[in-house]
């Protein structure tokens, strides 16, 4: 069956849900609030397409460092309800019901964390979802990466793994995202979807001719 790919973060939602974790923790005073000005610095590079992601992983996971998954995401329900629910575009729900109700499957794939990017989409009504895999060591974190990360190119690599294992592939395939970042992705689908693209991305919609639409 097609498949609606989704980028998450200014995609789905209009925020980064990376920052929105980080400033959740500084809410519940279990971080400390400088952690926000690295990661305003690391995010201004991201939209640069100059960020190290193993940096940024460092970055996002150093509250974490030594929890387990359990321990880590206790207050997840909590955080989505508040902090997530808020942010979702209108327009990208009515984009995943169109999309089921043709019978597409809908994913999402962000370079975000795993285990902020599968229960967002869990919560959006999506089963499908690739984040970040962290590392664990004794049922650990430590703060690293496990593989490639899914960032850039290594979006590509992501989705062609998991497209091997369920059997699936590209053909009539769309991909809706916001970033430049993800130029890699959007040339591998029939169908590339720029969603209020930041101003590289719409310079190359302009230029190919790729759907534009304003979430």
């Amino acid at each position: 069956m097609p498949l609606a790919i989704y980028d998450l973060d200014e995609t789905l939602i209009n925020a980064d849900c990376s920052l929105l974790w980080l400033q959740f923790l500084i809410d519940l005073g279990l971080t400390d609030p400088v952690i926000m000005d690295d990661a305003r610095e690391l995010d201004r590079l991201y939209h640069q397409g100059q960020l190290d992601m193993h940096d940024y992983l460092a970055l996002q996971l150093r509250p974490h460092l030594g929890q387990t998954l359990t321990e880590a995401t206790r207050e997840m329900d909590r955080f989505i309800n508040e902090y997530v629910q808020p942010r979702i575009r209108p327009s990208a729900v009515e984009s995943i019901r169109r999309h089921k109700a043709r019978g597409d499957r809908c994913l999402v794939i962000s370079a975000s964390i795993d285990f902020l990017v599968e229960p967002i989409a869990a919560h959006l009504g999506i089963d499908d979802a690739i984040g970040v895999r962290i590392e664990l060591e004794n049922d650990r974190i430590t703060g690293r990466a496990d593989g490639p990360i899914c960032y850039q190119e290594g979006k590509v690599l992501h989705l062609n793994r998991w497209l091997e294992q369920q059997g699936e592939n590209t053909k009539g395939s769309w991909f809706y995202s916001d970033s430049h970042n993800d130029l890699p992705l959007l040339e591998q689908v029939d169908n590339p979807v720029g969603v209020s693209p930041d101003a590289k991305l719409a310079t190359v919609c302009t230029e190919r001719g790729w759907a534009r639409v304003n979430w």
